[in-house]
């Protein structure tokens, strides 16, 4: 919210009115003849207001409290409402139906990616499991009896194939004898069909060896399967339970142990608070003053304190047509968990600061729709120091907490009276509380 601005003429002209008001007020009232006083002070008119006695101000001097007027730092800021959005929340879901066994968290307890939060009742799924692990187990079996099987077969074949060698070595032996006529062409025959023999053993050694070999490959084949059956049951096993895809805090469960769940249905929800952002529509015609890294407070709508503090991580490419407004968003860290997922909360953004006059509201009161301050002055009242106040016009900016800025009408050094307002007129005495 903007406080409407008024222009320096604006308020010169605003300020002589209301001293020809009051000099027309003094003419009416000594024409009557009564008693009035008129009053100027640095170059401003004060309200019409009823001159205090100076008669006994030592007496009557009002007790009040004062603060001296400073150079503070004052914002050009604008104000929106919104709800707050956690940066992550996952609602979790089972991937396959069935009747919950067992919730293992509680709400509002914060858990780490991973944990189980609750697991659904196994039934057949953990026999499926068992199964295919006896499977695989006698895959296993099955492999070793291939190997032991092709271990035999090899043996065999190099048996074999040491006896065709032998053979081999006879027959070229018997051949050269029958050659020199010292052996019988009979015992060549012979020699002839113990090397055929021999190459044929080895030929059903070979075939052996590779039947063993066929035997090993089925076996894997076999280990494999049996390992991917009991995969797969373990999938369905893994999938009875939920478990938490985020770091966060647990929200509310709205089932409980006994139902029976199907898929897609909700369990609970995972919220991490440790960011949150707020959604801005910023009016277009701030779109030069709006930046990535612009400072935002979060002030709470009801007690108007500021309860955290982030930047503009987010700005819209695109401006909204029906609006006018550019979709920013601003990041708020949440380390210590004060803030919540969709709590309503007004953001503040701060578009500059600059040194400025800050005063307290309880020291301005409001006259004819105009705002006043009461400026201290010391005097001498019967010859002793007496400190009166004047009432002084104001023109006020903004709000900034419990202050207002003062665009014209005070300078720093000066004091004004921040208690007891509704007890004072122009020229009252004052006495100073600490």
């Amino acid at each position: 919210m903007e406080t409407p601005k008024i222009s320096n003429s604006a308020f010169r002209r605003l300020s002589g009115q209301q001293g020809l008001l009051v000099g027309l007020g003094l003419g009416l009232v000594l024409a009557i003849g009564g008693m009035t006083m008129f009053s100027r002070f640095g170059g401003r008119s004060t309200a019409p207001t009823q001159t205090a006695p100076a008669a006994n101000a030592k007496n009557s001097a009002l007790p009040v409290q004062v603060q001296q007027v400073g150079t503070s730092t004052t914002e050009e800021s604008s104000d929106f409402v919104g709800a707050l959005e956690a940066q992550q929340k996952v609602t979790l879901q089972p991937q396959i139906q069935g009747r919950i066994e067992n919730i293992l968290v509680s709400s509002g307890q914060r858990v780490q990616k991973g944990t189980p939060i609750a697991s659904l009742s196994l039934d057949q799924t953990q026999a499926n499991v068992a199964s295919s692990i006896a499977q695989s187990s006698a895959a296993q079996a099955g492999l070793k009896t291939a190997q032991a099987q092709l271990q035999q077969a090899q043996a065999q074949r190099t048996k074999v194939a040491a006896n065709l060698q032998l053979q081999q070595t006879q027959f070229n032996r018997t051949q050269q004898l029958v050659s020199e006529g010292a052996q019988a062409k009979q015992e060549l025959d012979v020699a002839r069909n113990n090397v055929q023999a021999a190459i044929a053993d080895l030929q059903a050694a070979d075939k052996e060896v590779t039947a063993a070999n066929a035997g090993i490959r089925q076996a894997q084949a076999n280990i494999r399967a049996a390992q991917a059956g009991t995969a797969a049951a373990q999938v369905n096993v893994n999938q009875k339970r939920v478990v938490s895809p985020i770091t966060g805090v647990v929200g509310e469960f709205p089932v409980k142990i006994g139902d029976y769940v199907s898929t897609g249905q909700t369990i609970t929800t995972i919220i991490q608070n440790d960011a949150l952002d707020l959604n801005l529509s910023v009016p277009s015609n701030r779109l030069k003053q709006l930046r990535i890294g612009l400072p935002v407070q979060l002030v709470d709508p009801t007690t108007q304190k500021v309860i955290g503090t982030g930047t503009v991580n987010y700005i819209s490419p695109t401006v909204s047509s029906n609006q006018q407004s550019i979709l920013s968003k601003a990041r708020f860290a949440n380390s210590q968990g004060r803030l919540r997922d969709g709590q309503y909360v007004q953001g503040r953004i701060i578009w500059n600061r600059q040194p400025g006059i800050l005063i307290p509201t309880v020291a301005i009161s409001r006259i004819g729709g105009q705002s006043f301050v009461f400026v201290t002055e010391n005097t001498t009242v019967n010859g002793k120091p007496q400190q009166i106040v004047h009432q002084r016009l104001v023109r006020l900016g903004d709000l900034q907490g419990p202050n207002y800025q003062v665009l014209d009408g005070l300078k720093v050094g000066e004091t004004i009276v921040t208690s007891g307002i509704l007890k004072l007129r122009e020229g009252t005495p004052i006495q100073p509380q600490s």
